[in-house]
């Protein structure tokens, strides 16, 4: 971290009149079945689940969010948020925006050094779903309890705290620019590219490494290096996306859907997509367009 950046850090500390301004701060219940429908909002939205399950909504896809998950939504994401656990969910909520100032005074090194600023104004999808990052939760924890309680001082060690957890954010961001710079290998490259355009055709690992001019050893150590999976779950994961599209669209039958793309039996496509995302295929369209109504 450069000298410069970390006096803007400090400075950002120091001065209150460059600062954060937290909206929404609460560890919060929610029953079975609460609904908050479309909405967005200019402030920046983090979640963290502490028990249960719920779902958000982000265009014409679902996200599970499980026990540990974590939620980080842009501003003007569009976003639903349904319960769909039985026993309800409890999770630590966050609702902030930051000074103009201190995004224009970290604009240069924001990219390289604090990814999180950069991605304000750069994330196409709106969101961050982050699977499990204690680290955040306890930052979440000990700003929600500073605010509640008003320590003496608590407004500067909240200052300290939100700095805290935007460099543990950026982290996290971190690692996906990271793996987007590994794709640049030419074998990687290729292997995506068939997988991409045939994901619904039986391509073996082995006649995939052949096609690529590698071992199936080199191959899978690719995708591991690179996307921290090896290639049967990224090509899994391929499915399941296509899978989502398709179960928006009202003319396909879950069985069509199973096996256009590849599976033996719904029964087997029901289960893997289970496994992946929480939800048969049908309570997955069921809640789609309850939450599309």
């Amino acid at each position: 971290m450069s000298n410069s950046f970390q006096k803007i850090l400090i400075n950002s500390i120091s001065n209150p009149n460059e600062n954060f301004h937290l909206d929404i701060f609460r560890m919060i219940s929610f029953k079975h079945g609460f609904r908050f429908k479309t909405h967005s909002h200019r402030r920046i939205e983090l979640n963290y689940i502490i028990k249960g399950k719920c779902i958000m909504k982000f265009e014409d896809e679902l996200i599970t969010l499980n026990e540990n998950n974590s939620i980080l939504i842009f501003p003007w994401s569009k976003h639903d948020f349904y319960v769909e656990s039985k026993i309800g969910v409890k999770m630590g909520q966050l609702e902030f925006t930051i000074d103009e100032g201190i995004y224009k005074a970290l604009k240069d090194s924001a990219e390289s050094e604090l990814s999180f600023w950069f991605n304000l104004n750069n994330n196409a999808d709106g969101y961050l779903k982050i699977p499990n990052n204690p680290d955040i939760r306890n930052c979440m924890e000990r700003i929600i309890n500073e605010n509640q309680q008003k320590f003496p001082h608590y407004d500067t060690l909240n200052r300290i705290y939100f700095l805290e957890l935007i460099i543990i954010l950026s982290r996290q961001i971190n690692k996906l620019i990271q793996y987007q710079k590994n794709l640049e290998n030419v074998h990687l490259k290729t292997a995506l590219k068939m997988m991409h355009s045939e994901y619904c055709s039986d391509l073996s690992i082995s006649v995939l490494a052949q096609k690529c001019n590698i071992s199936t050893r080199y191959l899978r150590q690719l995708f591991i290096s690179a996307l921290g999976m090896n290639p049967i779950t990224y090509c899994n994961n391929l499915k399941i996306t296509k899978a989502k599209e398709l179960l928006s669209r009202s003319d396909y039958s879950i069985k069509d859907i199973a096996y256009s793309l590849q599976y033996n039996t719904p029964q087997y496509f029901s289960k893997a997509f289970k496994n992946s995302c929480g939800l048969t295929p049908k309570k997955y369209r069921d809640i789609l367009a309850e939450m599309n109504d």
